[in-house]
């Protein structure tokens, strides 16, 4: 099992109401919608410049319900449903479709009264022979997806 883990992210909003967010796939959808608004807009500008085509194109893709999410990616559909909710500090989902095994951890943290610290957590069991070329894209997704969630 490799772990990919994200920098640090800032969400601008309390730790509880950061969890309530991240432990309701549905918010995804409501962020899908509001693409074209200028809040959006301004907020994938703070995505670094090689991501943000990435970042539309997947939201833009993505179908979701309060537990569960699926997006298509370079390595074909993927669904992810959350198996364990610790509240108010992790939210973490496991992969019912994808063609590794993989788990993804999102681990909260105040960062003072307004704020929460986000950190991405990627475990997948990578076969050996593809570790080279799935390592690289998975450290990056778990720091793009930070930076999305981020924004939720």
């Amino acid at each position: 099992m490799q772990t990919f883990e994200s920098g640090q992210k800032t969400m601008s909003r309390p730790v509880a109401e950061a969890f309530a967010r991240l432990s309701d796939l549905s918010a995804l959808a409501s962020l899908r919608e509001k693409l074209s608004t200028p809040e959006i807009a301004g907020k994938l500008e703070q995505v670094p410049a090689e991501y943000r085509d990435t970042v539309r194109s997947t939201l833009q893709a993505i179908q979701c319900d309060a537990d569960s999410v699926s997006v298509q990616s370079p390595l074909g559909a993927i669904a992810m449903r959350i198996v364990e909710r610790q509240a108010p500090n992790k939210v973490r989902l496991e992969a019912e479709k994808s063609p590794i095994p993989a788990t993804l951890t999102l681990n909260l943290q105040p960062a003072g009264e307004a704020a929460t610290n986000l950190q991405v957590v990627i475990e997948a069991d990578i076969p050996f022979l593809m570790r080279g070329m799935l390592s690289g894209p998975l450290a990056k997704a778990a720091d793009g997806l930070a930076n999305v969630l981020a924004m939720v």
